[in-house]
């Protein structure tokens, strides 16, 4: 039986299971130089701090607005509640209940219960809805998708949802670019075939099915940090975990390992799904970047591929007498997720990113090469 302190133990575990964090996506922890603060920028709180290489949430500061987990560019922070597939599930459902028109509500809006609570989907805040939620969304069939919060001016959660109108305005470039007649809008009030016939239709934003797998998803929570606190305390038994460093360890190529930004993925899977964009359409974006290299100024050190958390950038090299040598490096636009952390890491200043990106490039898969100036000269001494 679990004691006094092992609850509290518990307690704080399941505290701090808002967010779910991966320290080894984070661009901070793979290089403490890299300028990307985009979570602490936009944490109404200040509960998440970058110092060194350690990326930490406190807990107790911790809003759960879901702000941070959207303005992460490699999905080192992802949201717990709901979840990316929960909150896809419950628009979809939206969508299918009101003919097409998806509707979102903040925390609010929903608690006003003048929703209908089986017909729209609810998050904490409109913060927790980003890019690819939008995208996401038109791409599986819904019409529209409207998402309404309430006074923000007065709202606990203001400073994270003043961003919110950039997200709204980049999904519908993309949606326009891709040549789809769904859109994104901001509103503040229900639409009307979203309002709910009484109180109790309206539940404060959960179904009753919800509300039950809510339930029971909380009590398993419970049970499965209970046996965990007690074996660990009663056993002298810890949880398995890697070490940092070991996780980042380069490679025999001198790489570090690359990590799967999951909501960058599936934004490109979506974007996929709506077909081929506008023949010459550029979009501006800050979920892609145009990576230029000054081959006159790189001396090919590779430190930009060594910490590119994603592989955008990835050394290619050639046999030599002796060891294989870096030849040259390449670039593929669609797995870059404009971290800048190439940028930051380049010791010669050659590398810049650009916002500004062809739409028809970020599905296109072929690597663009970039030889240094020194290997350039070698390349025409051997007459190559």
């Amino acid at each position: 039986m679990p004691s006094v302190m092992d609850m509290v133990e518990i307690m704080e575990r399941l505290e701090s299971k808002a967010l779910h964090v991966d320290p080894p996506h984070c661009v901070r922890v793979r290089n403490r130089n890299a300028s990307c603060s985009r979570c602490v920028d936009v944490c109404p709180s200040g509960a998440i701090s970058l110092q060194g290489n350690a990326l930490q949430i406190d807990a107790q500061q911790c809003m759960s607005c879901g702000a941070c987990a959207t303005a992460c560019p490699t999905s080192a922070i992802r949201f717990r509640d709901p979840d990316d597939a929960a909150l896809a599930a419950s628009i979809d459902r939206s969508a299918r209940a009101l003919g097409g028109d998806a509707v979102i509500v903040c925390a609010r809006v929903a608690a006003k219960r003048k929703a209908d609570a089986d017909a729209v989907a609810t998050v904490p805040c409109v913060a927790r809805v980003g890019v690819e939620t939008l995208v996401g969304a038109c791409s599986r069939g819904a019409s529209s998708v409207t998402v309404v919060d309430g006074v923000c001016s007065t709202c606990k959660y203001r400073y994270a949802a003043a961003g919110f109108d950039g997200e709204v305005a980049e999904a519908n470039e993309l949606l326009a670019v891709w040549e789809s007649d769904a859109r994104a809008r901001r509103s503040q009030e229900v639409p009307a075939a979203a309002l709910a016939d009484s109180v109790a239709q309206g539940t404060g934003g959960v179904s009753r099915r919800g509300f039950f797998t809510a339930a029971k998803a909380s009590v398993k929570d419970v049970a499965v940090e209970a046996v965990a606190v007690t074996v660990e305390n009663e056993l002298g038994i810890k949880r398995d975990a890697q070490s940092l460093r070991a996780m980042l360890k380069v490679d025999a190529s001198g790489t570090m390992p690359h990590v799967q930004a999951h909501s960058h993925e599936t934004l490109l899977e979506d974007l996929y799904e709506l077909g081929d964009p506008a023949p010459g359409a550029v979009v501006s974006t800050k979920h892609w970047g145009d990576v230029r290299i000054d081959e006159a100024a790189c001396m090919m050190c590779g430190m930009c591929a060594t910490f590119c958390p994603t592989g955008a950038l990835r050394k290619v090299f050639a046999d030599g007498p002796r060891r294989p040598a870096l030849d040259s490096l390449e670039f593929r636009l669609a797995d870059c997720v404009q971290c800048r952390l190439c940028e930051d890491a380049c010791m010669r200043k050659a590398v810049k990113v650009g916002c500004e990106v062809e739409a028809e490039r970020i599905l296109e898969f072929e690597p663009v090469a970039f030889r240094g100036e020194k290997k350039k000269k070698q390349g025409s001494f051997l007459g190559r």
